[in-house]
């Protein structure tokens, strides 16, 4: 009797997580196939793990200081909203630590299943160098009536996080949303530079050394309408060609650059009234 006990007990202990329950599907790897990746360039850093038959956990970090995590799927799109529950679970062996709950949000649908902003994404790191399994769970995208759950694993960890560490690290201070839309300001009746003005400039000359994606430099001139039309005209085109020789004495392509001209009897609706505006875009 009592050996029957202790069989039962060894048992119980060596069961690594408990049985699958009616209605529930869970996704994740074992320790033996967990893996990590880290890519990246100036612009965005990345950090994914593969979760079999389900898709992957991705966290991002951008320049400018942005950093996501999000669950990608590889298999048919989600196409009905469902509330979700990002939660860090300990290994059973730690089973008198409790379960840390993250975040909620409702799911998208396609085949971005969610993205969370950068506390969650940074509490989920946390949690993963600590030895927690985070996991998102919800239920089924069909009719609801199954659980669905879809963990990461923290095993093999380090050595990718390192990685992802340097290239965050390494970012540019800017992001294309900081530079797309910046103003050149000048004085009242001058087309020189100003300090700030050329402060602005070098930060736009510097994104477009490690962004080669941008295929446009739209520059739109404005002078106040204060005086006449001409000198306006005149005024206006001055602080453009001044603005184009800046950048591309700063080894900008001129082919890139496009200038607009606008005299004083157009709507401005902007508050540039004396100045340029840059306007950066993509392909």
């Amino acid at each position: 009797m009592l050996i029957h006990r202790l069989v039962a007990l060894v048992i119980c202990v060596a069961s690594p997580l408990p049985p699958l329950l009616a209605g529930e599907l869970r996704y994740g790897v074992t320790a033996d196939e967990s893996q990590w990746s880290s890519s990246g360039n100036r612009l965005a850093c990345r950090l994914s793990q593969k979760i079999p038959y389900f898709g992957q956990a991705l966290f991002t970090s951008q320049a400018g200081g942005g950093l996501t995590l999000s669950f990608q799927l590889e298999r048919e799109p989600v196409k009905k909203r469902r509330v979700a529950h990002l939660r860090a679970t300990p290994p059973p062996w730690k089973h008198d630590i409790p379960d840390v709950d993250i975040a909620k949000v409702t799911l998208n649908t396609g085949k971005t299943l969610v993205v969370f902003g950068r506390s969650a994404a940074l509490r989920t790191l946390y949690e993963l160098e600590k030895g927690m399994s985070p996991q998102l769970t919800f239920q089924d995208w069909a009719d609801g009536r199954d659980r669905i759950s879809a963990r990461i694993s923290p095993v093999k960890l380090r050595s990718a996080l390192s990685l992802f560490q340097q290239c965050s690290g390494a970012l540019h201070p800017d992001s294309f949303d900081d530079i797309r839309n910046m103003d050149i300001r000048f004085s009242n009746d001058s087309y020189q530079l100003t300090r700030k003005s050329k402060t602005i400039l070098k930060r736009i000359i510097a994104y477009l050394k490690v962004d080669p994606a941008i295929s446009r430099i739209i520059l739109t001139g404005y002078a106040n309408r204060d005086s006449n039309e001409l000198y306006n005209q005149e005024l206006s085109q001055m602080r453009l060609d001044t603005v184009q020789e800046y950048l591309t004495n700063s080894a900008v392509p001129a082919e890139l650059i496009v200038s607009i001209n606008l005299n004083d009897r157009t709507k401005n609706s902007r508050k540039t009234k004396r100045g340029v505006h840059i306007r950066l875009e993509k392909e």
